[in-house]
């Protein structure tokens, strides 16, 4: 007995060969810096330590769900309830429910109910939600453009 049968006569469903001309085209490519920017996540299984200056930087969204010790710069960061950041956060928006020690400096600022922060934070809006906890100073500069985060890696050296 065999242990392969075929159960039609019809040919079986077989991959269509690549050919180098046709009306398939590739998907479009994500341009650094576009409104399309991705997600990065920093799982909660991951520690990330700097020796010297450490820098994270992500052009859309970086959620921290691990523990970092360095700077960390996106469009928006999100420290997850497991997240732990010591450093500079740089945003246009931060949204924070872990815990973070530094400087916060964003647009918009969110400390929701499981954020333990410590830090000084730079913002144009903060919201402290009920139950958040927060040690240290807050400042809404004059100027908003203080608060744009650089997103460009620059090489110190």
């Amino acid at each position: 007995m065999s242990m392969f049968t075929r159960n039609s006569s019809a040919e079986p469903d077989r991959p269509k060969p690549i050919s180098k001309a046709g009306p398939s085209t590739p998907p479009p490519l994500r341009r650094p810096g576009s409104s399309e920017a991705g997600k990065s996540v920093i799982s909660n299984d991951l520690k990330i330590i700097g020796q010297g200056p450490l820098k994270i930087i992500s052009r859309g969204t970086l959620q921290v769900d691990g523990e970092v010790a360095g700077d960390v710069a996106g469009a928006e960061i999100i420290i997850g309830e497991q997240g732990k950041v010591t450093g500079t956060i740089a945003a246009e928006r931060v949204i924070v429910c872990g815990t973070t020690s530094g400087v916060i400096r964003a647009m918009t600022v969110v400390l929701q109910a499981s954020a333990r922060v410590e830090a000084e934070i730079h913002h144009m809006s903060l919201t402290i939600e009920e139950g958040a906890e927060f040690d240290g100073r807050c400042r809404r500069p004059a100027d908003a453009s203080e608060l744009q985060p650089d997103l460009d890696a620059h090489s110190s050296s």
